[in-house]
């Protein structure tokens, strides 16, 4: 079958447009977007084409009632019906010799179309496949969240349904004893709390008197001798409690005596033994005392807590004042209590 040049070229044409197009798809793969706004091109134009057949068949339809012919209607004249006849092989002639819109038989082009229809369906289709995983990754992901809540949940449940059980058997092994039984394991209880309190208290009192008697003490005892306040100095020497401070909070330096004969010296040595001893007495002395204090101040304190109580000036009530574990009384400096932590001042 011989097929124009013309029919050729127009559909060399189409080959070479639809593999730029191709081209330009696979360097541009197409979006979830764009593929829509493609089937909605195509959808509009199959619905203009749709429209244009429709109107095509009206116009058919019209011309054919126009130009219909009635054998029966025609009369018997010979030349009247060879005339009307002549008519009509003349329409039919010339829509036959008319060129059709539709590709002839043996055309490419229905295959070309078929080619390019595959291969969209074949892009759309990975798309679609690629979409898929994506969409399969993250339900999976959720599944797993999801699973992971579930048992969670099952776990709660469990822990709740034995916690009810544990406090429904307890109630009812409650209701089964005596009233005194109740009591007396009630009294126990309370003994039994009263008596782990009063051993943590020991605990921490002991606590509390070796730090007193291992740093504090020296801190209370400078600060009654006129030197830094607790706090300041955190390492005082017995050297320093057994020269005192200055009016300004120094430590007092060591007097420097000229020696004179050996026989002076010797003697000054000798004197010197005694006194040194009875210094390092009267420093322990006073970080004893100051420790003595503090730990008597404590006592009277826990013990009339929380009444105030009667109390002399000192190092140590002004550090408890300071570190807010004690209070002065709004209008008497000489009453000191401890403060009550669970309510506010």
């Amino acid at each position: 079958m011989d097929i124009p040049q013309e029919r050729v070229d127009k559909i060399q044409r189409f080959a070479e447009k639809r593999q730029q197009t191709e081209e330009s798809h696979a360097t541009q793969p197409l979006s979830p977007a764009n593929i829509q706004a493609y089937n909605k091109r195509l959808d509009d134009t199959l619905r203009e084409l749709q429209e244009q057949v429709k109107r095509q068949e009206d116009e058919l339809r019209k011309l054919r009632a126009i130009n219909s012919i009635d054998l029966s209607r025609i009369g018997t004249s010979t030349w009247a019906r060879v005339s009307q006849v002549r008519r009509a092989k003349k329409a039919y002639d010339s829509l036959l010799k008319s060129e059709t819109e539709f590709p002839p038989l043996g055309s490419p082009l229905p295959s070309l179309l078929a080619v390019e229809e595959t291969s969209r369906l074949v892009k759309e289709t990975k798309i679609a496949a690629s979409e898929t995983g994506k969409n399969l990754s993250n339900t999976r992901q959720r599944s797993k969240t999801e699973e992971a809540n579930l048992r969670d949940a099952q776990a709660i449940q469990a822990g709740l349904q034995r916690r009810i059980q544990t406090v429904a058997s307890q109630n009812a092994t409650r209701e089964e004893k005596a009233s005194a039984q109740l009591a007396r394991e009630l009294v126990e209880q309370k003994q039994r709390e009263n008596d782990e309190y009063d051993k943590a208290t020991e605990e921490t009192k002991t606590k509390l008197y070796e730090f007193i008697d291992r740093s504090l003490a020296s801190m209370l005892a400078a600060e009654s001798l006129g030197g830094p306040t607790v706090g300041d100095a955190q390492n005082v020497s017995d050297a320093a409690l057994e020269l005192g401070y200055t009016s300004h909070g120094k430590p007092k330096k060591p007097k420097v005596q000229a020696e004179t004969t050996e026989s002076g010296t010797s003697q000054r040595r000798i004197d010197e033994i005694l006194p040194r001893q009875n210094e390092q007495g009267r420093t322990s002395n006073r970080r004893e005392a100051a420790a003595v204090e503090m730990r008597n101040l404590l006592d009277e304190l826990l013990e009339a807590s929380p009444s105030y109580v009667n109390v002399r000036e000192s190092a140590a009530s002004r550090f408890l004042v300071r570190a807010k574990v004690a209070q002065f009384h709004p209008r008497d400096a000489r009453r000191l209590r401890l403060i009550d932590f669970g309510r506010t001042l």
